[in-house]
């Protein structure tokens, strides 16, 4: 299973986010990055696959495993969560709301 995921950077954090991803990906999952053509690549616990990318926004797509411990998954979802939070600035309840702001002006416009 794929999805590609947008996060909005808080203000000031889109300055240096490239150094920011980085940082965030070592002190949250604690591996080495595959670093290539300006993609983040890495594989963690549920994750098999997560390839970031900064643009405007944060781009992360992520490919999922479902057949692993339910330890596995809460780790792997807490690591996931640390890394969005460092390297876009808002926390999970920010993000929620930005997100649901974002589908409010979809519906809108």
């Amino acid at each position: 299973m794929t999805a590609i995921q947008e996060y909005a950077f808080k203000r000031g954090f889109k300055k240096d986010a490239n150094q920011r991803v980085v940082e965030a990906l070592r002190v949250c999952f604690g591996i080495d990055i595959n670093v290539r053509d300006e993609e983040y690549r890495l594989s963690y616990g549920a994750l098999q696959k997560i390839t970031i990318r900064v643009a405007d926004t944060l781009l992360v797509d992520t490919e999922s495993s479902t057949s692993v411990p339910e330890a596995v998954m809460i780790d792997t979802n807490a690591r996931f969560r640390c890394f969005l939070e460092k390297a876009t600035g808002y926390t999970a309840k920010q993000r929620a709301k930005k997100a649901q702001e974002a589908v409010k002006r979809a519906k809108e416009g």
